[in-house]
């Protein structure tokens, strides 16, 4: 059951844009502000990582701030924050060590070679840089773009941006591992 609710949640969130862009256009202000707060709890509740708490705590904020301020910038703001918040958390790992890619590498291979940590850490800062700047076109989107673009870029764009990141980082990784296992 707990794992149901978490990719209730973790689906919700994704689909947040979707969320909404339909909830503002049909007027529906405060049940998505309610909703984002909602979703920001149960995930606290949940027990996740706890790496990750503080961009659920955004969630919250981020809902409760709009219906006290009945300003649905703080709802349309919720990804600018996440891609802010989650270069911190990135960023943070550079400075304390394992970096973050480090760590997910590691779980499929936990005997990482030299190489292989100078790499990751390399890759964690590409995606400290993708974070800032998806971070400034979600900015942009919010204040100078109709919803309808907002939605497209948060809800799909940005995703299909971090896929291509992400494939991309695998297939260069596997070049990199076999040039190196050529060396030896």
């Amino acid at each position: 059951m707990k794992h149901l609710l978490r990719g209730g949640v973790l689906t919700a969130l994704v689909l947040y844009p979707f969320l909404v862009g339909y909830g503002l256009a049909q007027g529906y202000f405060v049940w998505v502000s309610v909703l984002l707060m909602v979703l920001g709890l149960l995930r606290l509740l949940s027990k996740g990582n706890t790496l990750l708490w503080p961009l659920t705590g955004l969630a919250i904020l981020c809902g409760g701030l709009s219906l006290i301020s009945k300003d649905q910038h703080w709802l349309k703001l919720y990804p600018v924050l996440m891609s802010i918040g989650s270069c911190v958390i990135f960023a943070s790992t550079l400075l304390r060590p394992p970096s973050m890619i480090e760590r997910f590498a590691r779980l499929a291979e936990p005997d990482l070679p030299a190489e292989g940590v100078a790499w990751t850490r390399k890759v964690t800062m590409v995606w400290c840089g993708f974070f800032i700047l998806n971070a400034a076109i979600a900015l942009y989107t919010v204040y100078w773009a109709q919803i309808r673009i907002w939605v497209i870029y948060n809800g799909f764009i940005s995703y299909v941006l971090m896929g291509c990141l992400l494939l991309g980082e695998y297939i260069l990784r596997k070049r990199q591992q076999r040039l190196h296992q050529q060396q030896i």
